[in-house]
């Protein structure tokens, strides 16, 4: 393959890349903000690890803080609907 074919290829290829990444930050941070507006208020301090991709439908995340009610450290999961973006979330887990 000559260079210039190489470096067409490249070029046509790389701004998809830079799309899909900004597209998966985006989603990552639709599931964090989602996640910590569904705890706010159960979990203070809430500490929200979002699985980078999800499964194929939906958003994973966890969400780990301090319990409103139980006054111990607790852990929920959150669930983001791909397609619809609404999310749903698990009772309160002992980590």
């Amino acid at each position: 393959m000559s260079r210039a074919v190489f470096a067409a290829l490249l070029l046509a290829t790389t701004p998809a890349l830079a799309s899909s990444e900004d597209a998966w930050k985006e989603f990552r941070e639709n599931v964090q903000t989602s996640c910590a507006k569904a705890v706010a208020g159960r979990l203070k301090d809430a500490k929200i690890d979002v699985d980078p991709f999800g499964s194929d439908s939906y958003g994973v995340a966890i969400a780990r803080g301090v319990s409103a009610d139980a006054k111990a450290p607790r852990a929920i999961v959150c669930i983001f609907d791909k397609r619809s973006k609404a999310v749903e979330t698990s009772g309160e887990l002992t980590p």
